[in-house]
């Protein structure tokens, strides 16, 4: 049980058999906090902030090129921008992708696009609450 609670990255609480979920973070559950540093795209400088991916998935350039991956966990993203839909993670459906850099590299130093609907906090076809818009 413990295995599985870790594995949705959020703390438990066990009472009268009942099993409570707390978020890791409380920011988590709204969205992208904190501060990750500089990092610059395309000409411009961003404050990266940290959310959190319950799913980790490739890093790309649009489904063409794969340039790594991302496992789950709390991650740091530079901005986000509206492009093609996300693939479908159950009812969760968007077309907007968080700009990072995977943890495994297998191209353009790991640099790429990460699907918004993997990620806690958003709504469909909305941005991540307290991400810049690239």
């Amino acid at each position: 049980m413990k295995r599985i609670l870790a594995s949705l990255g959020a703390a438990a609480v066990l009472t009268a058999g009942a099993v409570v979920l707390t978020p890791v973070s409380a920011s988590a559950a709204s969205g992208c906090w904190g501060d990750a540093g500089q990092k610059s795209f395309d000409g411009k400088t961003y404050t990266a902030r940290y959310c959190h991916n319950y799913l980790g998935d490739v890093v790309g350039f649009y489904s063409t090129d794969d340039t790594g991956y991302l496992y789950a966990g709390d991650n740091w993203f530079v901005c986000q921008k509206q492009a093609g839909d996300n693939e479908p993670v159950g009812d969760a459906l968007n077309n907007w992708w968080l700009y990072t850099q995977g943890d495994d590299v297998y191209s353009r130093d790991g640099w790429g696009w990460f699907p918004a609907n993997k990620v806690s906090g958003g709504n469909n076809y909305e941005p991540i609450p307290g991400l810049a818009v690239c």
